[in-house]
């Protein structure tokens, strides 16, 4: 991941296309809206995680929000899986919407780049275009705090009809999901990209998906810390 994808100016347009607007519904609910607009505090959002298939295994997200500045725009930080898995990706400034979809994606990408063989750049820009007239999006329900709260599913598709696929045809049938709900601190409720077995070439099914977890409020610094200091009484 380049530090500039992950510029508050360039957010959008990477992932959401240099179109000009109207943006598409998903366009808009993945990189219009401020999904972190429901944190009024600074704290860590935990994301589980869990890889299918060859090497399959389960850890964790952290995004931790540093700072929340007088426009509600975030000062973000990241801790993208641990141990051997890590991945490291730049803090970021400035932000309203949860960069956590940004991350994801590109995780997505730079793994399908060494697995097939095709530009990055390639793989991104297919998934940016199927943003603006290729995604579904379907009223779904989440369980949060235990209950049910509303939410939105969208769905992708992107490689189905790309000829570059044509012998990939797992890869053409890729499903991203992602699944939005407001009363869930920081929006995201799921992140999903499965790939489905190949019983030609014999090859596994394939699959990410995070959930959200939970959202640690950070303590409040304790007065004695900001106390100047002189004599004790």
């Amino acid at each position: 991941l380049t530090p500039t994808l992950l510029t508050p100016a360039l957010f959008t347009p990477v992932w959401a296309a240099d179109a000009p607007p109207p943006l598409s519904p998903a366009q808009i609910a993945l990189f219009e809206t401020p999904h972190l607009r429901n944190l009024t505090g600074s704290g860590t959002l935990l994301y589980g995680y869990r890889r299918e298939g060859p090497g399959g295994f389960t850890d964790r997200i952290l995004v931790v929000v540093d700072t929340i500045h007088p426009n509600g725009t975030k000062s973000v930080s990241f801790d993208f899986l641990s141990g051997q898995h890590h991945v490291f990706f730049p803090a970021v400034d400035d932000f309203a919407g949860n960069p956590l979809l940004m991350l994801f994606l590109e995780n997505d990408v730079r793994q399908m780049k060494d697995q097939v063989g095709i530009a990055a750049a390639y793989l991104r820009n297919r998934i940016r275009d199927a943003f603006i007239d290729k995604a579904e999006i379907t009223e779904t329900t989440v369980s949060f705090q235990g209950h049910d709260v509303p939410a939105r599913r969208i769905t992708l598709v992107p490689f189905a009809h790309d000829p570059r696929f044509e012998h990939l045809p797992p890869l053409r049938a890729k499903v991203y999901t992602f699944v939005l709900a407001d009363q869930v601190p920081g929006m995201i409720a799921e992140l999903a990209a499965e790939t489905p077995a190949d019983p030609d070439s014999g090859a596994p099914a394939l699959g990410e998906r995070l959930d959200f977890t939970s959202f640690t409020q950070a303590a409040p610094a304790q007065a004695s810390a900001d106390k100047p200091a002189g004599n004790q009484p």
